[in-house]
């Protein structure tokens, strides 16, 4: 049946198409003004009534201000702009794309971009960040033609309903065009998302609905009859049955790619793993696309020395094929990051620890994030927000299975209403054929969602039955009449004040606008389904699990939260109200408690952090197993992820980031001349404040460095300021440590000591005091530091992860201080004859001590040509060994180190490290044993 959306859309792909011819005109003469693309709207809608009959009765009856809706509804889109992701690989990868791109034949692609654009209005912008994405994301795979074998274990990042989907299919396509033969797409753990995932790939990749059988999404119009071979349908997975159909079928006798959208579950795992082994073993290459990545595929059986079944499943497709590529996608990837990056199994190979890859897709301004959502959650009125503080939930009565709700909670009839209101006003704005949604997620027992869903639909019935009796009587004879309009009015007057419609135009809208609107229960007791392929919906779902993840709600105005999910990845993946939200984000309300606010602020904020820890990578040219993660860990209430899928970060959860009483230290360099240079300035301009200020330097008593007294807190936390930290060593990054000074200041340490450290290197291993005067310059020797196997063309990491030489902290002191130091560190050892060498800490607390900030001039070198050739070139650790070309060969670079007093200073922040950090965080060795570079400490 043909509406006013489909006339919308006809018009739109034209205009769009047109504007698009226009802006790729090298030589355009004419600007794309408003009113441009105003005279392409008014041109087409003309000729939509001339050219396609079944318009002719609309376009006569469609208002006045039509076209002025469709123009407002193009500039919208097309002024977002989606900056391209970032992402860092492993040593291994070899681009391959940008020497083949000119060969490909980019058929799927670019049927798919032609959809993206005219069907589905995505701007250019958007589309390019895709393309460039799709390309940086396939370079990273492998090149499918190439002869040698491959194993390819990536992972992509996105928001929550961000467009993970549209990226892989964008990303499938262009794999299928590049050459790879079989494609498998894991999509979630229950029907109604794998059948949902199965939709959007017929319609963007495949073009055809094998149920239906006809063309559908990028085959409609398509004179090409070419489409890959599908071996699974919108309502079947891939079984018994599928298996029989396809007998015979191999991958090495077809052109086209085989695709198979398949459940994560272990039964279609095992059979079409069955199956690949019988027709397609070896005879790839394999795409494997694991959607919500972080959901199932994650051993779960690791902290018991075994493989769970499903990651076990997953392992062995991979290892049917000697090309095979495998692509996770989720938005909460807390438990990938904790997979065991060294996990390996005889039979079923390694882990799915993204090793080769990590890439992170960026969000556009348009995207209803958490930064909007909770961005205002402490202010008075919060714009989104809406807050529960009558249902059992919030109240701290925790449900149960078999618990039945015997009323509704007054904030959830308010949030029907709101729902009821906001389609009203979308109504008005003729978005009638627009999809609207609410959702309701109060539990996980079915009991509860079951008894909702009685209560919600006679709460709805009875407004309806209103809203039929009286929304057509005149403004105050239907308010007089019905107690049900006047709720309905003061939701109006409470949620949407600003709105441009009065209440008499969403009073006459009412009935058409609650005509089509019914309840669902979404659960594998219910046969009720989310049906938006077929006409628009007016719908509210309610449900637990099966709303929580992966499953896209269309048009979500409208949320009701009341959940007690504690787990970082199950919070964010039940936020189904996050995404782009065009023409309507206005009108979107959630309602939850104050305390599920704070939690996903929290979530979002650690999220964030990991987001940007990738960003340093990409920064440093890090590859994942050198450059480890964290994730910033709640210490009192929520859990990052199940226990079970905490994979080797269980061993690290512990990792509390306390600076009180601690040291610091840079243990990696940035090795490009620009930094190295800044940080020597920055060192310079300290040394000469110190100097401008009055300080004079002396020589401890320890040590044969220089010494300065008193210097003000202000002094230390600009030099950390200046310092450009090397983003692999992270216990140094800059804001923790400037926030921990500004702390001490507060507890009244703000007085500090400075020691310039001096080491034995030779030769041409001086450092010139004071700063950039050459008239008061005094060398000191620089302390040698060796690199150590993590070491790369563009970091160098030191030897062991220690920067600073055994009994460095003891320079402040006095003779009687240290020994007072070393006779409390035989006292308590004075049983374990192994303990010889007196730990720095024992130094660090001598009462009275100040803060310490050491500066560490260093030779980057070997001790001399033994030392090279055992721990260098003899190191299998190491895999270029010609960036450190000889012996003698060396480098300079400033380091820092400080020692922190103890004084009482709660930690500011705890993280679980994944393995690959914390070998480098030295968490497995005992470092304060480990021997330096140095021979001599600084007392010799």
């Amino acid at each position: 049946m043909t509406n006013i959306k489909d006339l919308s859309d006809w018009i739109y792909e034209n205009v769009a198409r047109e504007l698009g011819r226009m802006q790729n005109r090298d030589m355009s003469s004419t600007p794309i003004t408003e009113e441009v693309i105003r005279d392409n709207f008014r041109t087409w809608f003309n000729v939509a009534a001339i050219v396609r009959p079944e318009f002719k009765d609309i376009c006569t009856s469609v208002p006045n201000d039509y076209i002025d809706k469709l123009v407002q509804e193009y500039e919208e889109r097309e002024s977002y702009f989606k900056p391209v992701g970032f992402g860092y690989q492993d040593e291994n990868t070899q681009p391959w794309l940008n020497e083949r791109k000119p060969s490909i034949d980019w058929f799927y692609w670019d049927r798919y971009r032609k959809y993206l654009r005219e069907r589905k209005h995505w701007s250019e912008s958007t589309i390019r960040s895709m393309n460039e994405d799709t390309d940086n994301i396939l370079d990273r795979i492998a090149d499918p033609k190439s002869e040698s074998s491959f194993d390819r274990r990536g992972l992509v990042i996105a928001s929550v309903q961000s467009g993970k989907t549209a990226n892989y299919i964008g990303l499938i396509s262009k794999a299928a065009d590049a050459g790879y033969k079989v494609i498998i797409v894991m999509a979630g753990i229950y029907n109604v998302l794998r059948n949902q995932t199965q939709e959007r790939i017929e319609d963007g990749f495949i073009g055809y609905d094998l149920v239906e059988r006809k063309r559908v999404g990028v085959g409609i119009g398509c004179s090409n009859s070419r489409r890959p071979l599908l071996g699974t349908s919108r309502n079947r997975d891939f079984n018994k049955v599928t298996e029989d159909t396809m007998r015979g079928v191999t991958s090495g006798h077809i052109r086209e790619p085989l695709v198979f959208v398949i459940k994560k579950n272990a039964n279609s795992l095992r059979e079409i793993s069955l199956w690949l082994e019988t027709n397609c073993k070896d005879d790839g290459p394999l795409l494997l696309i694991d959607d919500e990545a972080d959901n199932a595929s994650i051993n779960v059986s690791y902290d018991k020395g075994e493989i769970s079944k499903i990651n076990g499943q997953i392992r062995g497709i991979l290892q049917l094929f000697s090309q095979s590529a495998y692509v996770g996608y989720t938005a909460t990837p807390f438990a990938n990051v904790l997979i065991d990056s060294t996990s390996h199994d005889d039979k079923k190979g390694d882990d799915i620890f993204p090793r080769s890859f990590i890439y992170t897709l960026e969000q556009s301004d348009a995207y209803f994030g958490a930064e909007k959502v909770f961005g205002d959650k402490d202010n008075g009125s919060p714009k989104y927000l809406r807050w529960t503080t009558d249902d059992d939930e919030s109240q701290g009565i925790k449900r149960r299975s078999g618990d039945v709700l015997t009323c509704l909670p007054e904030s959830l009839e308010e949030a029907v209403r709101t729902f009821i209101v906001a389609c009203s006003l979308r109504v008005l704005s003729r978005d009638a054929d627009e999809h609207m949604s609410m959702m309701i997620n109060m539990s996980p027992y079915k009991s509860v969602q079951h008894s909702a869903y009685y209560l919600v639909s006679e709460y709805v019935d009875q407004y309806k039955n209103a809203i039929n009796s009286f929304s057509s009587l005149p403004e105050k004879q239907a308010l007089d009449s019905s107690l049900l309009l006047r709720e309905l009015k003061s939701t109006w007057e409470k949620q949407y004040p600003q709105e441009e419609f009065t209440w008499g135009d969403v009073q006459h809208s009412l009935a058409d606008t609650v005509k089509p609107l019914h309840v669902v229960e979404i659960n594998s007791q219910s046969n009720d389904t989310l049906d938006y392929g077929h006409m628009a919906q007016r719908v509210i779902a309610i449900g637990g699990y099966r709303l929580s993840r992966g499953l896209t709600l269309e048009g979500l105005l409208v949320s009701y939260y009341a959940r007690n999910a504690k787990a970082y990845d199950s919070l964010m993946q039940m936020a189904r109200w996050f995404g782009y939200r065009f023409g309507y984000e206005h009108l979107c309300r959630i309602w939850m408690t104050r305390q599920s606010a704070d939690w996903y602020a929290y979530v979002a904020t650690a999220t964030k952090d990991l987001t940007d820890q990738v960003r340093s990578m990409c920064n440093a040219h890090s590859t994942p197993d050198q450059y480890g993660l964290r994730v910033r860990t709640d210490p009192d209430t929520l859990m990052i992820t199940a226990r079970n899928k905490m994979g080797a970060g269980e061993r690290f959860k512990s990792g509390k980031v306390s600076l009180d009483g601690a040291f610091i230290e840079t243990i990696a360099f940035n090795r490009d001349e620009k930094t190295c240079r800044l940080n020597t300035k920055a060192a310079e301009e300290l040394l000469d404040e110190l100097e401008t200020h009055g300080h004079q330097a002396i020589a401890p008593e320890y040590g044969k460095g220089l010494l300065y007294r008193n210097v003000p807190s202000s002094t230390v936390r600009q030099f950390i300021r200046e310092y450009h930290n090397c983003s692999r060593s992270p216990k140094s990054d800059p804001a923790s440590i400037i926030r921990h000074i500004s702390r001490l200041d507060e507890y009244g340490h703000d007085s500090w000591d400075i020691y310039i450290a001096s080491g034995e290197a030779e030769p041409f291993g001086e450092f010139y005091l004071s700063g950039t005067d050459p008239n008061k310059q005094v060398s000191l020797r620089r302390e040698r530091r060796s690199p150590s196997p993590d070491t790369t063309d563009l970091v160098f990491m030191v030897k062991n992860g220690r920067l600073a030489s055994r009994g460095v902290e003891k320079v402040t002191l006095n003779k009687d201080q240290v020994r007072q130091a070393e006779d409390r560190f035989r006292k308590q050892h004075k049983d374990d004859p192994r303990k010889r060498n007196v730990s720095d800490i024992y130094y660090r607390q001598v009462p009275g001590r100040k803060p310490l900030l050491i500066i560490h001039p260093v030779m980057l070198q070997f001790k001399d040509e033994r030392d090279y050739q055992k721990n260098w070139l003899e190191n299998t650790a190491i895999r270029d060994h010609d960036i450190w070309p000889s012996y003698d060969y060396a480098e300079e670079a400033i380091g820092w180190s400080i020692s922190f007093p103890e004084v009482g200073i709660p930690a500011e922040t705890y993280y679980t490290y994944n393995d690959v950090m914390s070998r480098h965080m030295g968490l497995t060795p005992d470092i304060e044993d480990e021997e330096q570079d140095d021979d001599a400490t600084p007392d010799d």
